[in-house]
């Protein structure tokens, strides 16, 4: 039998049979919606990344406030306090008292305030809360050693432990100071002590390790460190007579 001519087409390609309705491209990763932008997303990059940096420093903050009680007061204190250097607090010590002032210092195992005319140095061991009030205030980021007189950084190269030893500022700087020898600097001065519900005012003869020695107009005390609750010191000229002034 002979075949057409028709029958001698070439053979085409059908597209395939689609027997439902589906979408040509993939499905989208989520549902489209109306997008607003939140205020932070209008910022400019680098201000965006200031302010998240900033968010995160005062989160880590608010948790060491928590004052985790796994940790000793010495490690939960320090870092509270480091973070808060320059501002305004108020801190409750175990008698129920409430103090206040702007954080001068945090050494390893006390903290001073500044409040005007007083200068206030409180040991960790009897703080029970710490309640940052007031305005933030931006961070001091500069090297504290950066514009130094080049005697002092010879001495500091030649002579490290003499030259750190002669100096609160320098013992602060390196090695985070403790408290009894934070104690060392008060000798000479007036000094009004709280000891519990105790409060005496007294002139620093002598301090030691575990003692400070305090005359009260004809007698002399002999004081246990362990048992002061707070320290404040005031100069004839009310003003703060801060040892790191």
């Amino acid at each position: 039998m002979k075949s057409r001519p028709e029958d001698k087409r070439p053979l085409v390609e059908q597209d395939a049979v689609e027997d439902f309705c589906s979408c040509k491209s993939r499905c989208p990763d989520k549902i489209p919606h109306v997008e607003i932008p939140s205020p932070t997303s209008c910022l400019p990059i680098d201000i965006l990344k200031k302010l998240r940096k900033e968010i995160r420093v005062a989160n880590e903050l608010l948790l060491d406030l928590a004052l985790d009680d796994d940790r000793p007061p010495e490690e939960t204190f320090l870092k509270v306090f480091s973070g808060l250097v320059s501002l305004h607090v108020e801190v409750e010590v175990d008698t129920g008292q409430i103090v206040g002032g702007k954080v001068h210092l945090a050494g390893f195992d006390f903290v001073v305030l500044l409040d005007h005319k007083v200068e206030i140095i409180v040991p960790y061991h009897v703080i029970r809360n710490v309640k940052p009030v007031g305005k933030f205030a931006e961070p001091d980021h500069e090297a504290a050693l950066l514009a130094i007189d080049p005697c002092l950084r010879r001495d500091l190269t030649f002579c490290f432990g003499a030259t750190v030893a002669s100096s609160p500022e320098l013992l602060q700087l390196f090695f985070e100071m403790r408290f009894t020898i934070y104690l060392l600097f008060l000798e000479a001065k007036t000094i009004e002590l709280t000891l519990g519900e105790e409060i005496i005012t007294g002139f620093v003869t002598d301090v030691n390790k575990e003692t400070i020695v305090v005359k009260v107009e004809k007698d002399t005390k002999i004081i246990s460190t362990e048992k002061i609750t707070m320290v404040k010191v005031k100069n004839s000229e009310g003003n703060p007579d801060s040892v790191l002034s």
